[in-house]
């Protein structure tokens, strides 16, 4: 098969328009047209050889395989998802907090997926009160615009007898006048409210000195992931392992004890570098066919940042 043909054949299974192409393999649109044609009276040994190489990386793109992130019901995620539901009827403040890479973030995205009354924001490091309470006045569908009183106001006309809730993680990362404001919303309006970020939140919401304990009194739940990791850590590990390994080549990766041994070996016990390991095993595992060993998982996790 030429490269024209092996064209048409990758245009007719991807899905890809000419401009794709020519974007992809540094060709102008009209080039590919003429090319495929066979109108092109150019240099046609430098086009073949510029698409030869973008035909070559789809290949080898459409052989690797891919390890998708999902979440798990493991025994860890079902506790922080209890603590989402409690705090969500109870119309309270709940407070969910750990190290990093231990699920966190996925159990706030699966709640707000299967529940139409949540909002989930995920902060960063820009966030202010003004710039949060903007935020949820976005994803309310009102006015964003004024001063930070007046964006309180909206935000609690809109949320007032919902019965709704606001995730926000990353929580950690929001300044005092921010999680204020953000108290002030569920004080004034009755919308749950549950945050969740790594262990030094709970110092933001009771302030160094415990000079926020208005804040903190509001708090009904809280959870520390860290503290309870230990009693199903083996068990989650291993459930959430399973998720990602290949089924497709007729073996029992996640029935193997060298195999899964070595995953949590080399990811610490922390998921997302279990994911991050996880991910390249499999991609690397597809090279000749060559499967899932311990000495691929060691070999892989010294590339790994620490």
């Amino acid at each position: 098969m030429n490269i024209r043909e092996k064209l048409i054949q990758l245009l007719e299974g991807t899905g890809y328009t000419q401009k794709q192409v020519a974007t992809k393999s540094k060709l102008s649109t009209a080039v590919v047209s003429q090319y495929l044609s066979g109108s092109y009276a150019g240099n046609i040994a430098n086009v073949e050889a510029a698409l030869g190489d973008f035909i070559r990386r789809e290949e080898e793109r459409a052989k690797r395989r891919e390890v998708k992130e999902t979440f798990v019901h493991t025994r860890l995620a079902d506790m922080a998802l209890t603590l989402v539901t409690e705090t969500h009827l109870a119309g309270d403040i709940g407070v969910i907090y750990g190290p990093a890479g231990m699920g966190k973030s996925m159990a706030l995205r699966q709640y707000a997926a299967s529940s139409r009354g949540a909002i989930l924001i995920e902060a960063d490091p820009g966030y202010t009160a003004k710039v949060l309470l903007q935020e949820l006045c976005a994803r309310l569908g009102v006015k964003k615009t004024g001063t930070i009183h007046e964006l309180s106001d909206e935000c609690v006309d809109a949320l007032k007898d919902t019965g709704w809730v606001v995730l926000v993680d990353e929580a950690e990362l929001l300044p005092y006048r921010a999680l204020e404001a953000l108290r002030r919303v569920h004080d004034r309006s009755g919308v749950a409210v549950v945050l969740a970020g790594m262990p030094r939140l709970l110092i933001n919401l009771k302030g160094s000195r415990g000079e926020f304990a208005q804040l903190y009194s509001r708090v009904g739940m809280a959870l520390d992931l860290d503290a309870h990791k230990g009693k199903s850590e083996v068990e989650d590990f291993n459930t959430i392992l399973a998720s990602l390994l290949p089924t497709d080549d007729g073996r029992d990766y996640a029935g193997d004890a060298s195999i899964t041994g070595a995953f949590f070996k080399y990811s610490k016990g922390n998921y997302r570098r279990m994911f991050k390991l996880a991910r390249g095993v499999v991609r690397a595992s597809a090279i000749g066919n060559q499967g899932i060993s311990a000495k691929l998982i060691e070999s892989y996790a010294q590339m790994l940042i620490h």
